[in-house]
C-alpha cells in the first residue's frame, strides 16, 4: 500500500504543510494518474473513490485537493478534512448475503427462487410469465445501504424489470465514485460492493406450454354441468413447470361459455381427491380450464388477471397457457387456473365458520336455499359459501346473510358512511380495476363477486374480488372488438345496464372516490410500464400454443397485433381514467360554465341544455347539482335553492 497523503491527528501543522506540499509534487509528476483508481478517505469515515479512467487531473492547491473529471466538474475537499490518499482502500465494505424472489410478493412466480452469490455476481432462475420482480435480500452489516444506480432499494419493496442484468451496490452512506452517466458526463454514484444480478427466466425460448390430457374413464364425453366423470389428468410441463400424472374428476362449467357439445370448446372444472400442486402452483383440490372461445379472446384472462394483480384486488387468480387434450382430441389453448372460493389457494382464511362468498349475478342459477334478492336493490345473489345445510361448517343461515348484504346495499345508496359495511380500500381497487378494462359484466351485474370473513362480527365487512370474467371488457361491448374503443370512454356513463345506477353511486361515494383516485395514480406511476411488458411477455411465451389454436380451432386473430394494441390502449386507457378521476374530484357541482363559481349563468345554462334536449355541450359533472348521476329538472331546482338561499 502507498500512501500519498496522510492527516493523522497526530501531526504538527508544519508537518501537514510539508506533507500538502509532497502530495503537491507528487500530483504534479504525475504519479497518481498512474494508479487504477485513488480513494480519498475524510475524517468523518467515508470514502470517495476516483476511477483513473474517469480523472482529468488532481491538484493540491490552497489547501484543498481538487479532482477534475473529464467532463470539468470539479470535486474538492479541504486537506484538513482529508484523513488519507491512497491506491489501495483501506475499508473493509459490506456484502450481500442472500437474495430470493418470493413468490409471496411477486405474483406471477410459482414457486420461491434462492439466487446464487458470488464475489460479484448473483444469479437466480425464474419460473413464471413476466419479468418484473420484487426481490427480498439481506447484508453483512445492517447499516449498509442497497443501490441499483443511484437509487437506493429496499428489500421486499422495490419493484422492476429483469429482462437486463441489474447492478446492485452494497455500500455505506456517504460513499460514493465517480462513474459516466452518459452524454460524457460524470457524476458521483454509491460505492459499494458491486453484484451484477441475472435471472435466467426458465420460461424463456420456450417451444411448448405445458400440456394436459385428460382421459375419461371409458372415453366418455363431457356434457354436463351437474356431475362430474372419472378421468386420469396427465400434464407434461415441457422441461419447465412440473408435470404429474393424477386421477382427477371433471365436469362442464359456465354460463354462456359452455355450449354442452363435446365437440366444441368448452370451460371445464376439475376436482382432485387430495389437495395438489399442478404446475407447481399452490396446493388445491379445485381447478379451472377457462377455454375463452370467443374470438380473438386468448390473451384477455392473462391481461386481466395481471393488471388486478398490480392493482391489488384481492386473490387474483394465476393464468398458466396450456394445450389441452380430452381423449386424445386436441381442443384449443385453454388457460390453467385457480378455481374461485374459500381454500388456501383463492381465499385463503383462517376461520371459514361465519364466512360467505357472493357472487351478484343475473344468471341467478344456485339452488334457492343458496340464493336471495337484496333488498332495496333487488340484485340477484348466489350464495357460494357456505352450503347452508351443512351445519357442521358454518353457523350461518341465508337470513344473516341476505341482512348483511342488504344493510351494505341500503348504505350505497343512501350515499351513507359505507366503510361500516365494505373495505373501502379493496371495493376502490376492485371498482377501479373493473372501470380501467371496461368490463361492462359487472354492471348487468354478472360474474361480481365478494366475501366476507365473519357476517356475525360488526367489525368485519364485505370485501369486493376476486376479479373474474373478462371476455366483455377491453371496450368488447361497444363495438365488438377489443383494444379499439375510445381510450376515455365513460364507463359508467355509457350503457344503461341493470344495476349501473347502483355502482355508479358505490363508485363515486366520496370515501370509495378519493381511494380510487390514490389507486389510479399509483398504477399510472408505478404500474402501468409493468403490465405493458407483461403483455409483451405472455404473448411471446404463448405463441406455439397461439399458432396450434389458430388452425385447428380457427381463431384466425393477428395475436401479434392485437398484443401492440393492448398494450397502446392499456396505457392510454390509464391515463384518461387518472385525468377523469381528478377532474371529478376539483369540479364543482352547479359550476355549469367551469366559471369557478355558481351564479345565474350557471342556472340559464342548465336550462338550455334541458329545453334543447342535451344537444348542448356541457360539463356534465357540473350540471349534475344533486350527483344523482343523471341531469334533470331536479337539479335545476336544487341549483335554484342554492342560489336564492345564498341571496
Amino acid at each position: 500500500m502507498k500512501t500519498i497523503l496522510s492527516n493523522h491527528s497526530c501531526m504538527r501543522p508544519d508537518c501537514r504543510i510539508v506533507w500538502a506540499f509532497i502530495f503537491a509534487l507528487v500530483m504534479s509528476l504525475g504519479q497518481v494518474a498512474h494508479a487504477a483508481t485513488t480513494f480519498v478517505t475524510l475524517n468523518n469515515g467515508h470514502v470517495q473513490v476516483f476511477p483513473d479512467s474517469c480523472v482529468q487531473s488532481m491538484n493540491s492547491t490552497g489547501g484543498y485537493l481538487t479532482i477534475t473529471a473529464l467532463d470539468g466538474q470539479q470535486y474538492s475537499y479541504a486537506l484538513h478534512s482529508v484523513k488519507d490518499v491512497d491506491t489501495v482502500l483501506t475499508k473493509e465494505m459490506p456484502v450481500l448475503t442472500s437474495f430470493t424472489i418470493d413468490n409471496k410478493l411477486n405474483y406471477q412466480v410459482i414457486t420461491d427462487a434462492v439466487g446464487t452469490i458470488t464475489a460479484d455476481s448473483v444469479n437466480v432462475e425464474v419460473l413464471g410469465i413476466g419479468k418484473w420482480l420484487t426481490p427480498t435480500f439481506t447484508v453483512s452489516d445492517s447499516t449498509a445501504l442497497v443501490h441499483v444506480g443511484d437509487v437506493e432499494q429496499i428489500s421486499s419493496v422495490n419493484r422492476f424489470s429483469f429482462a437486463n442484468d441489474r447492478i446492485y451496490t452494497v455500500g455505506y452512506e456517504g460513499d460514493d465514485i465517480l462513474q459516466p452517466i452518459g452524454d460524457g458526463t460524470y457524476a458521483m454514484q454509491p460505492y459499494g460492493s458491486r453484484y451484477t444480478v441475472h435471472v435466467n427466466f426458465l420460461t424463456d425460448g420456450n417451444t411448448a406450454v405445458p400440456r394436459i390430457d385428460i382421459n375419461t374413464v371409458g372415453g366418455e364425453n363431457i356434457t354436463s354441468l351437474d356431475y362430474y366423470l372419472d378421468a386420469e389428468i396427465i400434464i407434461d410441463g415441457q422441461g419447465i413447470f412440473p408435470s404429474m400424472t393424477d386421477s382427477v374428476q371433471i365436469k362442464g362449467r359456465g354460463h354462456s361459455s359452455w355450449t354442452g357439445d363435446p365437440d366444441k370448446k368448452n370451460p371445464y372444472r376439475l376436482k382432485f381427491k387430495d389437495k395438489v400442486k399442478p404446475l407447481g402452483l399452490k396446493k388445491g383440490r379445485n381447478w379451472v380450464l377457462l377455454a375463452n372461445n370467443m374470438y380473438g379472446s386468448l390473451l384477455l384472462s392473462a391481461i386481466g388477471m395481471k393488471a388486478a394483480s398490480i392493482i391489488g384486488t384481492p386473490a387474483a387468480n394465476h393464468i398458466i397457457p396450456v394445450d389441452l387434450y380430452v381423449n386424445g382430441v386436441y381442443k384449443g389453448n385453454y388457460n390453467f387456473t385457480e378455481k374461485i372460493g374459500f381454500s388456501n389457494n383463492s381465499i385463503d382464511l383462517v376461520d371459514e365458520s361465519a364466512a360467505t362468498l357472493l357472487e351478484i349475478d343475473v344468471n341467478y342459477d344456485e339452488d334457492p336455499d343458496q340464493k336471495f334478492i337484496s333488498y332495496p336493490t333487488q340484485m340477484l345473489v348466489n350464495v357460494h359459501e357456505p352450503t347452508f345445510s351443512d351445519t357442521a361448517s358454518t353457523v350461518l343461515t341465508l337470513r344473516n346473510v341476505k341482512n348483511r348484504f342488504s344493510q351494505f346495499t341500503q348504505a350505497v345508496l343512501n350515499n351513507n358512511n359505507v366503510s361500516a359495511h365494505v373495505d373501502v380500500d379493496y371495493a376502490a381497487r376492485y371498482l377501479m380495476f373493473n372501470e380501467y378494462i371496461c368490463n361492462y359484466e359487472v354492471l348487468h351485474p354478472k360474474s361480481c363477486w365478494c366475501y366476507h370473513e365473519n357476517i356475525l362480527d360488526d367489525s368485519s365487512k364485505f370485501i369486493f374480488g376476486p376479479a373474474w370474467d373478462f371476455d366483455w371488457a377491453y371496450g368488447y361491448d361497444t363495438n365488438r372488438e377489443y383494444f379499439t374503443c375510445d381510450p376515455a370512454i365513460d364507463y359508467i356513463n355509457q350503457k344503461d345496464f341493470g344495476q349501473r345506477d347502483f355502482f355508479a353511486k358505490f363508485r363515486n361515494n366520496k370515501e370509495v372516490k378519493e381511494q380510487f383516485y390514490e389507486h389510479c395514480k399509483d398504477f399510472v406511476e408505478n404500474g402501468i410500464d409493468e403490465l405493458c411488458d407483461y403483455v409483451n411477455e405472455y404473448y411471446e411465451y404463448a405463441l406455439p400454443s397461439l399458432l396450434m389454436n389458430r388452425w385447428y380451432i380457427h381463431d384466425y386473430t393477428d395475436y401479434a397485433e392485437q398484443t401492440g394494441l393492448a398494450a397502446t390502449w392499456l396505457r392510454e386507457r390509464a391515463n384518461a381514467l387518472l385525468a377523469a378521476i381528478e377532474h371529478e374530484l376539483t369540479v364543482v357541482p352547479g359550476d355549469v360554465d367551469g366559471s369557478g363559481k355558481v351564479d345565474i349563468d350557471d342556472l340559464t345554462i342548465l336550462i338550455d341544455y334541458l329545453l334543447s334536449g342535451g344537444s348542448v355541450t356541457i360539463d356534465s359533472l357540473a350540471a349534475d347539482v344533486d350527483e344523482s348521476g343523471a341531469v334533470n329538472i331536479d337539479d335545476i331546482t336544487l341549483l335554484i335553492d342554492r342560489l336564492l338561499s345564498r341571496d
